[in-house]
Order: C-alpha cells, then sequence, then structure tokens
C-alpha cells in the first residue's frame, strides 16, 4: 500500500492524464479522504464541492465525507428520483462555477453521493476542463440506462438549460393560460303563490267520564320472604391470583433482551462477464453488526446477507489480478464487479 505524507492510498478509482484519483486514509486520525495526484490548477470551494483539506507535492486531499461512495456505483441502476435531485444539485454547483469562469466537467468516479446529498470533486483541475453542461447528459443517461427516456429531467438536459434544471416543476404548468370557468345557466324565478293562513286547531272535547271503577290488583311478589344466599364460585378466586402471573410474564416478555442486528438484509453481487468469478471478504462492518471481519460472504455473482444496514467495507478478489477494496452501503442498489 502507497503512503503519501501521512495518508496511505488504498486504492485507485479512476486515471484520467495526468491525474490519478486514489481512495486514501488519515493514518492519524483513520478517517478516508480522496487524493488527487498530478494536479496542475487551483483549488475551489463551495457548497457542493469536496473540501479542500491541503496540498502536497503536485497532489491535493480533498475530504471524504462518512458513509458517501462514489456516483459510479449507481451506473445503469440509479433511482429516477434520486437521480433527479443529484442532477438539480450538480446543475447548481455548474451554474456556480459557470459565473465564476470555470469550465468543469462532471465524472461518475469523481462525484460522491450520500442519501440525497452529492459532492464534486477536483473543480479548478485543468485535467477536468470541458463541457460541463453535455458531461451532465452524458452522466444523467449512464445512471438511468435503459429508462433515460422515462426521465423528467431529459429534455432540460438535452437542451442544456440549467435554469429549467433549477426551475420548480410547478412553474411550467403555472405558466399555461388558464380556461376561465364556465358560466352557469341564470335560473328563471318560479312564481310564488300566496297560501291560505292555516286554520286554527279545533279544540278536542273532553274525555268522557269513566263508568266502571278502577281496579287495582295485589299479586304475590316473585321474591321469596327470606334472603337467598348463593354457594360462592372458587373459579372467580383462581382467576384474581392467575392475573399477577400473567403481568410478570408479559412484563418479561416485552423487556426480554433483543439482538442488537435487524437483518437480514439481501445485497446482490453481479459480474461482469458473468462467467468471471469473485471472492467478496468481509474487512469492516457498521456499529451493530455480527459479522467478523475476514469472514468470506460470497462468489460472485450471487446474494449475499448482512445482518445490519450501514456501510461495511469489503475486499474484492479475482483470480489472476490485484484484490480491490470497496465501501459498500446497504441497503442498496446490487453490485455489478467488472473484470476487465
Amino acid at each position: 500500500m502507497e503512503v503519501l505524507g501521512t495518508h496511505w492510498l488504498r486504492r485507485i478509482i479512476a486515471r484520467i492524464p495526468p491525474l490519478t484519483v486514489y481512495e486514501g486514509q488519515d493514518t492519524r486520525t483513520g478517517t478516508p479522504v480522496m487524493v488527487l495526484k498530478g494536479t496542475e490548477g487551483r483549488p475551489l470551494e463551495g457548497p457542493a464541492l469536496l473540501p479542500f483539506l491541503e496540498a502536497l507535492e503536485d497532489a491535493w486531499v480533498l475530504e471524504w465525507p462518512l458513509g458517501a461512495v462514489p456516483l459510479s456505483h449507481y451506473l445503469g441502476v440509479a433511482d429516477l428520483e434520486r437521480l433527479a435531485v443529484w442532477v438539480r444539485a450538480m446543475a447548481q454547483a455548474l451554474k456556480d462555477l459557470e459565473a465564476q469562469g470555470v469550465a468543469y466537467a462532471p465524472r461518475a468516479e469523481l462525484c460522491l453521493v450520500k442519501g440525497r446529498r452529492v459532492w464534486l470533486a477536483g473543480a479548478g483541475l485543468k485535467a477536468l476542463e470541458g463541457d460541463g453542461r453535455q458531461a451532465l447528459l452524458e452522466l444523467a443517461k449512464a445512471l438511468a440506462g435503459e429508462r433515460f427516456e422515462e426521465f423528467p429531467l431529459r429534455e432540460a438536459l438535452e437542451r442544456g438549460d440549467l435554469e429549467a434544471l433549477l426551475a420548480p416543476q410547478e412553474a411550467a404548468s403555472e405558466a399555461l393560460p388558464q380556461e376561465p370557468p364556465p358560466e352557469e345557466p341564470k335560473k328563471r324565478p318560479l312564481p310564488v303563490e300566496e297560501e291560505a293562513p292555516p286554520e286554527p286547531p279545533k279544540a278536542e272535547p273532553p274525555p268522557p267520564s269513566p263508568s266502571r271503577p278502577k281496579v287495582i290488583r295485589i299479586e304475590e311478589k316473585d321474591e321469596p320472604p327470606f334472603p337467598v344466599v348463593e354457594p360462592k364460585n372458587p373459579g372467580r378466586r383462581r382467576i384474581l391470583w392467575l392475573l399477577p402471573l400473567l403481568l410478570v410474564l408479559l412484563g418479561l416478555f416485552l423487556f426480554r433482551p433483543r439482538p442488537q442486528g435487524q437483518g437480514p438484509y439481501a445485497v446482490e453481487f453481479r459480474t461482469e462477464p458473468p462467467s468471471e468469478k469473485a471472492e467478496v471478504y468481509l474487512l469492516e462492518a457498521p456499529p451493530g453488526s455480527r459479522l467478523q471481519p475476514g469472514t468470506l460472504l460470497l462468489t460472485a455473482p450471487g446474494r449475499a446477507e448482512v445482518d445490519a444496514p450501514g456501510v461495511y467495507r469489503l475486499r474484492i478478489r479475482v483470480p489472476g489480478r490485484d484484490p480491490v477494496d470497496y465501501l459498500l452501503e446497504v441497503p442498496g442498489p446490487p453490485l455489478t464487479i467488472r473484470v476487465r
């Protein structure tokens, strides 16, 4: 493993001559970093740019947000709704860079994402200069894959209209002229006929006096003249004794210790071409996982199960090639291992 200053260079992410991009790690703190070797230009700062940490010999060291992964992990499998959020964020960053006179073409390997956040790396380098709007279109096509025709921002990307990408979707509907509501037909008043006042109710004649005397019947009471003592039910007393025991058992069940993992979470690994085989080992697991480092998860292609969400550090071995370390976010889309 190569060392540059106080940083380990764990693996190469991309080669863009004369630029080489590494995934690195600070030897003092253990935090992940991105190292760009062969830099020529000046570092820039912005809300959507990776924070600049230090400059070394013809190299830049940028901060790598914890849990973030390169956008190249989602090539061909990106969710269209989340892709729209990433495209709008990158369009805003490109607009800000154009206002500074900087031409920057984003690359999938140099864009990190975590959830709905996106960061761009290498803005200000001569090796990454280019048409940012055309590069954003090609990047969206690669991420959406076969579903690019369904992407709602496709037309704005093809026109290279950053303003349309940043405008809210409701603006188009508000710009259309609205038709006036149809007029309701006028109702003609109906002729009103005066009603005659109601006649006062006639007084009812008084009831006739009864001709027969009232009869009062005195019958025997249904209840006996002495108190009735019912036999005690022993079943009720047993139920009263069982209630505290049931409450104690219910409390023990509710407050029983539970395992930390909430899995399993299925992770699908693919190889390209499918005939290739790749061994996937676990190097680091997130908090809450019971998996032990050094475990062979599976031999790809196939599906593995992990017991907790988070970021897993994996080592992928392909016969005849150098091993590659990889950060995998769970849950997430399938991972494709391309063997070249």
